[in-house]
């Protein structure tokens, strides 16, 4: 008896395992789809939920190829059947009698809201984010999940702004937005991201108002950071514990210095200094032994840029002596000391290295040119200058009006190349995610936060310290065609510190339109006319 009584228990145990064998490879089941099948043919075929099947495999929903490999989940048991009396029936029809649920109801707290959530008016930024719609490949993250710091001052639990306090809110509301959809529309081989965001406002006493223990919810020191936007946030939490080896990208132009000395801060703004020295070197290499005239504003906010363009052209004379630069102080002896610099013999090549400063002066000096007609003029300055709509589109196609911009590509309705589809898609998003449409900080934000992911993905958190001790890394991948921003990383010192951007072009108008020219080749190499840009 006690015989018979074993071998049922072994009997039994096999039978529990043979189940349990069956049930685990109905969960692994994969299925190679075949010419013009479909999802919805394919779930019916296994007799699967069709929403189950998109829940395994998210990707699907965005149409299936030939050779794609999907997984197939459990099928759904068959449902019992309600019979009189209020009992059940099993699947084989015999009744089965209703098992009251004693389990205890407990009442769970609801949950705190985050950071975002508790931003008032900006219930665009709570958009839960999109599934991965990208196709699975194999996984070339140093680990399985990253832990993303995002420290931008919203003021949560603020009744009342100032007017700096509610700009710096505005633009807290396009970073988060542009963060987001960097995590939702680039997470490329399949990473997973745990990411924090905390409020680095300052309380009506001055203290942050977010601790370091608020990252004790990542469970691990920071990967990616990104923010504060001021400089005295900044220079705190990087001073945290779970900071002290993270790749922390700074969204403002708070100066290069920061970089210095603090491996592991990228600077994705391009620094005037390296803007101007692009200019210095364009400018020589188009008007080698023709006058260049340097027009010095005054103003406070183009000192740094005025200085920075004489030091490169300084260095450019040291070489080549027949690089000529005369400057003319616009500021102080108004314009008539530029009626008296001017010629009709040669062209007036005009230099203004100032930026948005310059507003009124631009006007002003459009003015004085519109009154030259006679007179050959060609215009270069800061980007900024793009952005003043007063300025006459024909006059600055006649005067082959130039200028330097940080690395930016902002749309225009004459670059149509790297505008597709996408491009309007994640456009589209952004608005979503904020719930109005975001402004240059939001995109800024999504380009580096891409860029940060994508080196990251391919050389681990250290990257911005083996770039900035001197190797060469090779580009995990090529420029984003959809992005705003260009980044080209290098060292800001040579002692281990950060990295700066130092992605420049030259744009030209020629035709009503923006065209890049070159800009890196050296100057004693280039060609000496005026009439060769790279194409685009």
């Amino acid at each position: 008896m006690g015989v018979m009584r074993n071998l049922s228990f072994r009997w039994g145990a096999l039978a529990l395992i043979v189940l349990f064998a069956a049930e685990v490879a109905a969960q692994s089941q994969t299925h190679s789809v075949l010419r013009k099948e479909t999802a919805y043919g394919i779930a019916k075929a296994y007799g699967v939920d069709l929403n189950a099947l998109y829940d395994l495999n998210p990707w699907a929903e965005d149409g299936l190829r030939k050779g794609d490999v999907l997984r197939i989940p459990a099928p759904i048991p068959p449902e019992p059947t309600v019979v009189s009396g209020g009992d059940t029936a099993s699947p084989d029809g015999s009744p089965v009698p209703e098992v009251q649920d004693t389990t205890p109801v407990l009442s769970s707290p609801s949950p705190q809201p985050d950071v975002l959530s508790r931003i008032q008016g900006g219930a665009g930024l709570t958009v839960e984010p999109e599934r991965p719609r990208a196709r699975p490949l194999p996984p070339s993250w140093p680990r399985d999940t990253l832990r993303v710091a995002v420290f931008l001052p919203f003021y949560s639990g603020r009744d009342s702004l100032g007017r700096q306090e509610a700009r710096l809110r505005d633009v807290a509301a396009d970073c988060a937005a542009g963060i987001r959809l960097a995590l939702d529309s680039g997470r490329p081989a399949g990473a997973h991201f745990d990411v924090q965001f905390l409020d680095v406002g300052r309380d009506t006493a001055g203290a942050l108002l977010c601790t370091p223990e608020d990252l004790d919810a990542l469970g691990g020191p920071v990967d990616i950071a990104v923010g504060p936007l001021k400089r005295s946030q900044f220079l705190e939490v990087r001073t945290w514990p779970q900071m002290a080896s993270c790749v922390h990208v700074a969204l403002t132009d708070l100066g290069t210095s920061l970089a210095e000395g603090e491996p592991g801060v990228l600077m994705p703004f391009v620094p005037v200094e390296q803007r101007m020295q692009a200019l210095a070197s364009f400018v020589a290499g188009h008007h080698r032994g023709e006058r260049v005239l340097l027009l010095a504003t005054g103003d406070i906010r183009s000192l740094i840029a005025e200085e920075a363009f004489r030091e490169a052209w300084a260095a450019l004379q040291v070489k080549d002596s027949l690089l000529l630069l005369d400057e003319v102080e616009v500021a102080s002896r108004g314009l008539g000391s530029l009626r008296d610099s001017l010629t009709d013999v040669r062209r007036n090549v005009l230099v203004v290295p100032g930026a948005k400063a310059n507003r009124s002066f631009a006007g002003v000096l459009q003015t004085e040119m519109q009154l030259g007609d006679s007179l050959e003029f060609v215009l270069y300055a800061d980007a900024a200058w793009r952005e003043f709509d007063f300025l006459d589109a024909g006059l600055m196609n006649r005067v082959q009006f130039t200028i330097v911009d940080g690395g930016g590509t902002l749309p225009d309705s004459s670059l149509v190349a790297p505008m597709d589809s996408s491009y309007f898609c994640l456009a589209r998003r952004m608005v979503e995610l904020k719930g109005a449409p975001a402004e240059s900080y939001g995109w800024m934000a999504h380009d580096v936060m891409r860029e940060a992911m994508t080196w990251t993905s391919g050389y681990g958190p250290g990257w911005p310290l083996a770039l900035g001790q001197g190797p060469v890394l090779i580009r995990p991948a090529s420029v984003a065609a959809n992005g705003h921003y260009r980044f080209d990383w290098i060292p800001v010192s040579e002692t281990g510190g950060g990295l700066v951007n130092s992605a420049v072009r030259i744009l030209r108008q020629q035709d009503y339109q923006w065209v890049e020219w070159m800009n890196s080749v050296p100057v004693h190499q280039r060609p000496k006319s005026d009439d060769y840009h790279d194409g685009r």
